[in-house]
């Protein structure tokens, strides 16, 4: 997908885009009418800190869809205020994938042209240390496809009131399961909850993070159950 069908789809440069297996766009992924192609899944990668765009961008191909999070800070240079984007959950980044095409990936180098040296960086799975799989290893870790997507649609808003945390570093009560039914946040699900005062709803990536949306007026809110 070249920059000006981005811009026209209004999809954040965050989210790389390619076609994903037998020609699904990532607009279509992101339709309700997607229907997963077989062995995909949403896998969370390790990378050195830093490289987590360029690492994400430059496996990218016809049959991989990555996203990386993230987020503007405001630094001063110069005495003079400038605005930074960086990468939202330092060394990791998520990508729609089958498993075999990463383990590749995984077992050569990835070089980063903007060094000198052209050093290499590994590209590497994150595990999940509370699940084994059928031969007694951890399990890679992999976020369920609704989940992620609902993830993504909190997250690729630009919204300085939209924030990441990491669940050991969070603590709010949360309350009923929600969809948001109007506004930017249409479509998400997850817990509503109260932070800094204001209504907001949380989606939970489990052992990874919380995304948080910026103040949701509760008639935006509709009880479902959940699944």
């Amino acid at each position: 997908m070249d920059e000006l069908t981005r811009k026209a789809a209004g999809l954040p440069d965050n989210l790389c885009s390619m076609n994903c297996g037998a020609g699904v766009s990532l607009n279509y992924v992101l339709s309700p009418t997607f229907v997963e192609p077989e062995d995909y899944h949403w896998f969370v990668m390790r990378v050195p800190y830093g490289k987590e765009r360029e690492v994400a961008k430059t496996i990218q191909s016809d049959s991989l869809l990555t996203y990386v999070p993230t987020r503007t800070v405001v630094r001063m240079k110069n005495g003079k205020r400038e605005f930074v984007e960086q990468s939202a959950l330092p060394n990791m980044f998520f990508a729609y994938a089958r498993e075999d095409d990463l383990i590749y990936l995984h077992e050569r180098p990835v070089a980063f042209p903007d060094h000198p040296e052209w050093v290499p960086g590994q590209l590497h799975f994150m595990y999940d240390h509370t699940r084994k799989n059928e031969s007694g290893y951890d399990r890679k870790m992999i976020v369920p496809f609704g989940q992620m997507l609902n993830f993504i649609r909190v997250t690729m808003q630009d919204d300085e009131h939209v924030r990441i945390y990491l669940n050991n570093t969070f603590a709010a009560k949360e309350g009923d399961y929600v969809e948001v039914i109007e506004g930017k946040f249409a479509g998400v699900r997850g817990r509503v909850a109260r932070l800094h005062g204001q209504t907001c709803v949380l989606v939970e990536l489990e052992g990874i993070c919380i995304a948080s949306t910026a103040y949701v007026p509760k008639a935006f809110l509709k009880k479902i159950n959940e699944k």
